[in-house]
């Protein structure tokens, strides 16, 4: 009977000993995530397999996923059907789940004479019958994810130990022709953007998740003339600010739209004229200056269990194609 005793102590023993081996393993892997982040790469002469090759390379240094910001095609090219998809083929089989966000290339700039004098919103209307068919992600393979009512190109979804969300324009406000004031639709959208940022604020705190990632196709107001000042703000400006200060943990808000890849920290609090430390932004490279970002999130040892550094952003930014081709190019590194 001892002799049973002991067994089935020494059983009880080792399940215990696996199932504390099992949990660290997975605490482990839910606090590191690796993505990377690109915009403005598109299918053409100039560009020819660069999207392909991009995607491949995200995948074997490792990324667990893939984010667009947008820009699909060049700014003057036509906006029929065949430019604004001939992208999709690729972001569907790509070797890693891949999360699109339409940007002014893909709608907003399609009234132009030069690009086909379409309707915004209908063009609109076609990426997201095409690229927002599901509710996963693209790529092989592909992630759920959440999408906002009307809005299927704003997107929520969890990785490892990040909140992820997506706001399409927000500030995209084009003022009627007549009138002057801003059309419905465009009033609606900025609405409903600031809404889904604030849902994910909400529920990133609900969760006690502690990194935000926010992405969008260009910046919301920090690099215009006095945008730190409380009149020139746009409203998501403001909104970041305030959900940040008080936010316990990390956010990070990618954008593209400018040309120009940068990490910096231009939120600045009013308070103190100083940059809000938690906020980060990552510039995707653009047309010119063809490249990709590798973010990773790691636990922070030094910091303990402080909910706001216990965990951090780390950058590798990758220049394509390499500028050596006979030898690996060298990260640009940096860290948060």
């Amino acid at each position: 009977m001892l002799h049973g005793l002991s067994r089935s102590l020494s059983l009880y023993i080792k399940a215990a000993v696996l199932s504390v081996a099992l949990f660290t393993c997975q605490a482990s892997f839910a606090s590191n995530l690796v993505f990377a982040l690109f915009g403005d790469v598109y299918i053409s002469a100039d560009h020819k397999n660069y999207l392909k090759g991009m995607l491949a390379d995200m995948a074997a240094k490792g990324s667990d996923l893939a984010i667009s910001t947008g820009g699909i095609k060049p700014a003057n090219q036509n906006c029929q059907d065949k430019n604004l998809l001939a992208t999709y083929p690729l972001f569907a089989a790509a070797p890693l789940p891949t999360f699109y966000i339409p940007g002014d290339a893909e709608w907003t700039l399609c009234n132009k004479n030069a690009n086909g004098s379409f309707e915004p919103e209908e063009r609109l209307n076609l990426l997201r019958k095409t690229f927002y068919q599901s509710d996963r992600s693209l790529g092989q393979p592909s992630l759920p994810l959440t999408r906002q009512a009307d809005y299927p190109e704003h997107m929520r979804w969890q990785s490892g130990p990040a909140l992820f969300v997506t706001l399409s324009m927000p500030e995209a406000v084009n003022p009627d022709q007549k009138t002057g004031a801003p059309k419905a639709s465009d009033e609606n959208r900025v609405n409903a953007a600031n809404e889904w940022a604030t849902a994910a604020f909400a529920d990133a705190r609900k969760q006690d998740i502690s990194m935000l990632v926010m992405i969008m196709p260009r910046e919301p107001g920090f690099d215009t003339a006095d945008a730190n000042t409380q009149a020139s703000k746009s409203a998501l400006t403001e909104l970041l600010l305030q959900e940040s200060k008080s936010f316990p943990g990390q956010i990070l808000l990618v954008h593209g739209g400018n040309g120009v890849h940068r990490i910096d920290q231009p939120l600045i609090n009013p308070e103190n004229n100083l940059p809000v430390q938690n906020f980060t932004r990552v510039e995707t490279y653009g047309a010119l200056q063809q490249g990709w970002v590798q973010v990773r999130i790691e636990r922070n040892k030094k910091s303990g269990d402080d909910p706001v550094n216990r965990t951090e952003f780390l950058f590798e930014s990758f220049p394509w194609p390499p500028l050596d081709m006979g030898d690996e190019e060298e990260p640009v590194t940096t860290a948060n």
